[in-house]
């Protein structure tokens, strides 16, 4: 199931870190470091199944070089605790194939990254449940022979949170190109209103979760993930509605199999997995879309039902209404400005209006538009106001 994931660090000097040896581990790679005299050789490391450097047109060859660029970075700053690079890593949706994952990171990279002048070296791997890619950008903007100056619009906690949210909206753009009805979003669980407690990030699989030599500060993160699990789980048993508004906001249509999938993140044991499951699936606003397909069905809940059926009236009755009624006082204020047409019906069209009353179709000017809907301009009005006189 798509889920949402985007985090950004820096590659910085101060902390004993080469931005030739962070490109040669993420590429899976052999790179020549030419400021430490040794070769990063990371060739061993599998699962890249896609490569890239994007860069601005008007930049020389050598940045899509990966040896010759991360030297030139690595060359380009003197102190010796220089931030080096920035790095993303966003989850890819399983959803989609490797060929549309490839076409995601490429249209996020080029107009988040590359349109303001950085340079984006991008590789994707291709796990099959953690899909993912790291973004490795330059700090400075390229120079014909180099780099210039570090450019600091780049910064902030303004400018990532907007490359959160985008990467949401191009991530969701892509999933419905696709013909995927699941959606991801870069909001906190608080800001969507759903209660449940965000988990723990460890950063090692399910299988070294069980080695019991794991360090002491990795054994804390899975005992600390398992009681949120727990208390996420104790939250569904008492309104299994949560569970159900939870989902349906990542996908309106669901599975059996996805449904449990989504649970069993956020029980913690098998026990409560089977308690939860069978609240959720017993609960009155779980709705089972194919009622004789029993478990091989889908589903959705009673909340998006309504949904559904209240956009389908509204859509309806805007069908039904060509035209939108102005009330009387507003058609004789306007009406008075342009000839006296008390009992005038004024169509807005386009740029211009057209008086259809007694004045004998004189044409009024697109600025009653304006009058009889305040905020309305003479530009871009392509809906119809329609004034009629009642009777």
């Amino acid at each position: 199931m798509a889920i949402y994931h985007l985090t950004a660090s820096i590659i910085s000097r101060g902390r004993g870190q080469s931005v030739v040896a962070a490109a040669a581990y993420r590429l899976g790679a052999a790179l020549r470091d030419e400021r430490y005299g040794v070769t990063h050789n990371y060739t061993g490391k599998r699962g890249v199944v896609h490569s890239e450097i994007m860069a601005p047109p008007e930049t020389p060859a050598w940045v899509r070089d990966r040896e010759t660029l991360w030297n030139k970075v690595e060359a380009s700053e003197m102190r010796k605790d220089s931030q080096l690079a920035r790095l993303l890593e966003v989850g890819l949706p399983v959803e989609l194939s490797g060929d549309e994952r490839v076409a995601l990171v490429r249209d996020f990279v080029a107009k988040k990254f590359v349109a303001t002048g950085m340079i984006a070296d991008f590789c994707i791997r291709g796990d099959t449940n953690n899909p993912h890619a790291h973004i490795l950008l330059t700090l400075r903007g390229v120079t014909p022979t180099g780099f210039g100056p570090k450019e600091r619009r780049w910064n902030g906690k303004s400018v990532l949170l907007e490359w959160r949210s985008a990467w949401a909206a191009q991530a969701n753009a892509h999933l419905a190109r696709a013909g995927h009805a699941v959606r991801i979003d870069h909001r906190t669980l608080e800001a969507q209103q759903i209660e449940l407690t965000p988990g723990r990030r460890i950063g090692v699989g399910l299988a070294r979760q069980r080695d019991q030599t794991l360090p002491s500060h990795l054994t804390d993160r899975i005992a600390e993930q398992q009681r949120i699990a727990h208390e996420n789980g104790e939250t569904i048993l008492e309104d299994p509605t949560v569970a159900l508004r939870a989902l349906t906001h990542q996908r309106p249509i669901f599975t059996s199999r996805e449904l449990a999938q989504y649970l069993r993140s956020r029980t913690s044991s098998a026990a409560q997995f089977d308690a939860v499951f069978n609240a959720v699936t017993q609960a009155a606003d779980f709705v089972a879309l194919e009622p004789t397909a029993g478990p091989q069905g889908r589903f959705t809940s009673r909340d998006m039902i309504e949904a559904e059926t209240s956009l389908t009236r509204r859509a309806a009755s805007m069908m039904a209404r060509r035209d939108h009624g102005v009330a009387p006082d507003r058609q004789s204020a306007v009406a008075s400005q342009f000839g006296g047409c008390s009992a005038a019906r004024i169509r807005i069209s386009g740029e211009r209006g057209r008086c259809q009353g007694p004045c004998g179709g004189r044409r009024c000017q697109g600025r009653a538009a304006g009058r009889v809907v305040p905020g309305v301009g003479r530009r871009g009005v392509r809906r119809r106001w329609l004034g009629v006189a009642p009777g």
